[in-house]
């Protein structure tokens, strides 16, 4: 007989997030700040930022620099209407992600490059190159 070891820690969730949609009173759009698995990568001359976001387009999901920071937002919209289901267990849920990444300050903004395939976002952020100036002495 196969159990789950993390099956107690979901219904933990579950029964958390039932008694936080009591007290939000906004059951149906929340903001996720975790749960979104970011590798990020010094390459040298290139800093890699790698997301798992499955389950998004493209078109939804936002990236941007703020204060020095990389965001990575997205937000799912539900394309059906609903009339009535009655759920045995629902875990995929509407709604917004949000992940702020500090980066070193040594980054071209400019040369950003985003690939979104398979639910993996890759991002790729070269580093601005340092030239080394010689000054003669007199």
């Amino acid at each position: 007989m196969f159990v789950d070891p993390f099956e107690e820690i979901r219904k933990m969730q579950e029964r958390f997030n039932r008694l936080m949609d009591e007290f939000v009173r906004v059951p149906e759009f929340r903001e996720y700040r975790l749960g979104m698995p970011v590798d990020v990568i010094d390459e040298g001359e290139q800093i890699k930022v790698i997301a798992d976001i499955p389950g998004f387009n493209k078109e939804d999901i936002e990236i941007y620099f703020e204060n020095g920071d990389l965001v990575i937002r997205g937000e799912r919209k539900e394309e059906v209407e609903e009339k009535r289901k009655d759920y045995i267990r629902k875990e995929r849920r509407m709604g917004t992600f949000y992940r702020r990444i500090a980066l070193p300050s040594d980054i071209e903004k400019d040369g950003v490059k985003a690939r979104y395939n398979n639910g993996v976002l890759e991002i790729t952020i070269p580093r601005i190159r340092k030239e080394r100036k010689t000054v003669p002495i007199e």
